[in-house]
């Protein structure tokens, strides 16, 4: 792989941590980088994902129902389709293992210093670089997002990578995963809490071993419970989950949105045009909140009809069922841990995406997308791997 690519890239795995702005000012870096490469014929053309294509349909669907609601000049207001480039952009190059070693490094280091330099600011009044990385006075750590649940799908996604490539590639790595707990923990999102369960049931079945189950299921129960007594209100979020009486307001959320569904179910209210109809009942005092339905099944339901639904929730099943394959066929100890790890990271957004609405959580997606895109270009480098599920694409 070229340099100033792979720079790129180690630059990218930092900024995954920073402001918005950072990944933006990378991801248009890359492209330059991108765009010399195809001229200069370096990069294969041929290694362009045509599964990519699915973001395409999808994004063409949100832009009709929001033309169809409004007008053709808003458009260009759809949100999401900057998050996706990073997998159409990365997975042109080759990565060698230890370029991708690196990488993860990287990443995994940045994520723990931000959440150590975080609880420094939260319990030793250690000076704010830019901006305060606790959201207001909830107690909960945001980082450089925008809000706690964003960045709770983020250090999710990490943490879960991050014992994937423990568990099949290199016990060291698990020197940075107490820190990758402390952070979900310190963003409080119940959401994701249940999404990292999920995939850590999955990740114990899939051991196939009695004592691996047993070992690690005490191991993390004691962990659970260390945890429950050193933060009493992290016991208190978890069991919130289910507590009728704490979520009134998501469930009359669920409720509203879906009678906007069945009032628009070809359709949808349009792409982003939901907020607009959820405003009445907050100001009833029915919901507290509008920008999204609290729940990415309804959302996109709401928002783009059935046709929309299946484009959103396919693809992100399409590419969950893809990596899948890639981990069962792999013999690459690495190619098995990342494949795995960004299969759980999909299934940890589709379980949180019950509660929330991830799909449309710029960061999120621009993190996952990152990492599916890395995983495409070490793909390059592994030899031929069939994973036709609708694209006859090149590995």
């Amino acid at each position: 792989m070229n340099k100033p690519a792979i720079y790129l890239l180690y630059a990218f795995a930092v900024a995954t941590v920073l402001p918005m702005s950072a990944t933006t000012i990378v991801l248009a870096l890359l492209i330059i980088v991108l765009i010399r490469d195809v001229v200069k014929k370096t990069v294969n053309k041929g290694d362009f994902k045509k599964d990519s294509l699915l973001y395409v349909a999808l994004f063409a669907w949100k832009a009709f129902t929001r033309a169809l609601a409004t007008s053709v000049r808003e458009i260009p207001q759809i949100k999401g389709v900057w998050d996706r480039v990073p997998y159409v952009v990365i997975g042109f190059y080759k990565i060698h293992r230890e370029s991708l070693l690196r990488i993860l490094h990287i990443l995994f280091m940045a994520n723990a210093v931000i959440v150590v330099y975080a609880l420094g600011q939260y319990f030793l009044g250690v000076p704010a670089l830019y901006k305060p990385l606790f959201y207001e006075d909830s107690g909960r750590m945001s980082g450089y997002f925008g809000h706690p649940n964003q960045y709770g799908g983020c250090i999710s996604i990490v943490l879960i990578v991050n014992i994937c490539i423990a568990i099949y590639q290199d016990k060291r790595l698990y020197f940075y995963t107490p820190f990758l707990i402390a952070g979900v923990v310190a963003a409080g999102s119940r959401s994701y809490f249940l999404g990292i369960f999920v995939c850590f049931v999955v990740l114990l079945a899939l051991s196939g071993s009695v004592k691996k189950i047993a070992l690690y299921s005490v191991i993390s129960g004691l962990v659970v419970v260390l945890i429950a007594v050193a933060v009493p209100w992290f016991s208190q979020r978890l069991s919130s989950i289910f507590s009728l009486e704490q979520n009134v307001y998501r469930l009359n959320n669920w409720k509203i949105s879906w009678h906007i569904f069945l009032e628009h179910p070809l359709t949808g209210v349009g792409s982003g045009m939901l907020p607009g109809y959820l405003e009445p009942y907050k100001e009833k005092g029915l919901i507290d909140f509008t920008s999204h339905a609290h729940n990415m099944y309804i959302h996109e339901l709401a928002e783009g009809g059935v046709p929309g639904f299946i484009l959103v929730i396919g693809t992100q099943v399409y590419f969950f069922k893809k990596y899948f394959k890639v981990h069962k066929n792999a013999s690459d100890p690495l190619l098995k841990a990342v494949s795995l790890g960004v299969t759980l990271s999909l299934l940890n957004l589709l379980v949180a995406g019950v509660f929330e609405h991830n799909f449309g959580a710029a960061i999120v997606a621009m993190n996952i997308n990152f990492l599916m895109g890395v995983l495409e270009g070490y793909r390059l480098t592994s030899g031929p791997i069939n994973t036709p599920l609708l694209f006859s694409a090149r590995p």
